[in-house]
């Protein structure tokens, strides 16, 4: 989806409520499931009828069969779509408070227990964009041996990583950067891959930052960014350059970076860390006499 398309897409759910959210959801899923429900009875009737007189052989069954898969995966893949368009609340939107909300809403939603478990590995992450480390790790622990896709083990890594970094916990999260390497290893799926690679350079973007290395984190980032669609992502990344450009004394940039953050932020945990960051650079420069304070932000 192009960036176009995709914010075209975050913007039906931005000004809503969570409730209002996730009553449209249910509206669009529950005429879908209902057209499903439509062929198959349709399938069964015509189906059964001609093994009753004898006008179906083999042949003609596995026809129909093939018949009723072509038309009802699209519908499927069209339910399944309407899910993942959800995250945009979280990517696009930057909007995690929401997110959980929404998320907590659609378990009462879903009755089979891999849907249940995709919704509170979601939770999860949102709980931990908003801030809320404690709870987003023993959710994220609660539910990392648990049979998900391989996705899903991607976004729990993840999570219990960057929970344990922002709690201090380096050698917790070391351990799960190890789990990763292991993860990404074993996989034999190229697009599992691809995305676990892109995983794990993160990982190490942000543990050189951690360090210190601003240089090899710097480097990192640069050649990163360029592929990045969300706004979380960049809003991330602005936050993390601008700890770089305060640490080697760039100050118009890390004002640049931080102005960026806090008005596309949204909910996001990193707002409040540009908030932050913003006053005490707008304290450095008075303390040092820069003219860069003029134009500032209202913190």
């Amino acid at each position: 989806m192009d960036n176009n398309r995709l914010m075209k897409a975050a913007m039906q759910y931005q000004n809503k409520t969570p409730e209002e959210i996730v009553r449209q959801y249910k509206k669009k899923l529950r005429a879908r499931q209902g057209l499903l429900i439509l062929i198959f009875l349709l399938y069964a009737i015509v189906g059964i009828r001609g093994i009753w007189w004898g006008d179906d052989g083999i042949a003609d069954v596995l026809l129909k069969l093939l018949i009723l898969f072509v038309i009802t995966y699209p519908i499927s893949i069209w339910i399944s779509r309407d899910f993942m368009l959800l995250n945009l609340i979280l990517s696009q939107d930057c909007d995690p408070v929401t997110y959980v909300q929404v998320m907590r809403l659609l378990e009462k939603v879903y009755k089979r227990k891999w849907s249940i478990r995709a919704i509170q590995i979601n939770e999860a992450a949102g709980l931990m964009w908003s801030g809320q480390f404690t709870d987003a790790l023993a959710l994220a622990e609660s539910l990392c041996n648990d049979k998900v896709s391989a996705n899903y083990q991607l976004v729990l890594l993840n999570t219990r990583f960057n929970c344990y970094k922002k709690m201090k916990d380096l050698e917790r999260a070391m351990q799960v950067r190890q789990e990763a390497d292991a993860f990404v290893a074993s996989s034999t799926k190229a697009s599992v891959q691809k995305t676990g690679q892109g995983l794990l350079k993160a990982m190490d973007a942000s543990l050189a930052l951690w360090r210190g290395d601003y240089e090899t984190f710097r480097r990192m980032e640069e050649a990163r960014s360029a592929g990045y669609t969300a706004k979380l992502q960049k809003v991330v990344s602005a936050v993390c350059l601008a700890d770089v450009d305060i640490a080697c004394n760039e100050l118009k940039n890390a004002r640049t970076h931080l102005e960026y953050a806090i008005q596309e932020g949204g909910t996001l945990y990193v707002v409040e860390d540009a908030r932050r960051m913003l006053a005490e650079l707008a304290q450095k420069e008075w303390m040092e006499g820069s003219d860069y304070g003029e134009g500032t932000v209202k913190i």
